[in-house]
């Protein structure tokens, strides 16, 4: 996530203080953070949402668990993120976004660490959100063998990031946080962010996701409000 780099460098004095005080105690203090937000993603004619829910942490995971403001809504389990297993997260499909919001209100994190410790945390979502970025131009560019983006400005949105992902759905690369003033990106082989050590072959169909980060208010931590995805097929090397 966008969030995971940011708060480990942000985060890294606090860290070793941490370390520090828990070899004075003789033990470990765990930490954990709660992140949901909204998705959104436009259908056709129709703009739909969906939830996101993202726990992260400097000490490894091994369950987490979300119950929402709706107390007749089922527990909601998370999953690692990329196979990073101090950052776990779930999102709605796009088969299963709708028209309406997300519910509102406090979302409860119930986190189960590797040592079989536990940490409760919480989120406040609200219902303010942002549209989807228009993505204008998105292709390979041949003669400079790389992938070349460039989308809409996107009133309300604090940054931008740009994924390739393959038809498994698996992302294969991922750009770092662009600021909202940067409506342009371009990658090749060599550029850092690939999740992946076999890149596409030739004449592979590929899909290239535009998504705009509208931030919580008054956050410490970064957390999010809202992503607006936009996605658009590109043919690689072609």
């Amino acid at each position: 996530m966008l969030k995971k780099s940011y708060l480990r460098n942000a985060a890294l004095f606090l860290s070793m203080a941490g370390l520090l005080s828990s070899c004075l105690k003789d033990e470990e203090v765990i930490t954990g953070y709660g992140d949901a937000y909204i998705l959104v993603e436009i259908n056709g004619q129709d703009t739909l949402k969906g939830l996101g829910l993202h726990a992260w942490s400097y000490s490894d995971f091994s369950a987490v668990k979300v119950t929402s403001p709706v107390t007749s809504a089922p527990e909601l389990t998370l999953q690692p993120y990329l196979g990073y297993k101090q950052d776990f997260i779930l999102e709605t499909p796009l088969s299963g976004m709708t028209k309406t919001l997300p519910a509102a209100g406090n979302y409860l994190f119930l986190a189960t660490y590797a040592d079989g410790s536990t940490l409760n945390f919480t989120n406040e979502l609200y219902p303010d959100f942002i549209l989807p970025p228009q993505i204008k131009t998105a292709a390979f560019n041949q003669s400079a063998q790389r992938v070349d983006v460039t989308w809409g400005n996107v009133v309300y949105a604090h940054s931008y990031n740009v994924k390739l992902i393959n038809a498994e759905g698996k992302v294969l690369f991922l750009s770092p946080e662009l600021s909202n003033s940067v409506t342009d990106f371009s990658f090749s082989r060599n550029t850092q962010g690939w999740q992946t050590g076999d890149y596409p072959a030739n004449g592979t169909t590929l899909t290239i996701e535009v998504a705009a980060y509208h931030k919580e208010k008054n956050t410490p931590l970064n957390k999010l409000q809202c992503v607006a995805r936009s996605r658009k097929s590109i043919t690689w090397g072609s």
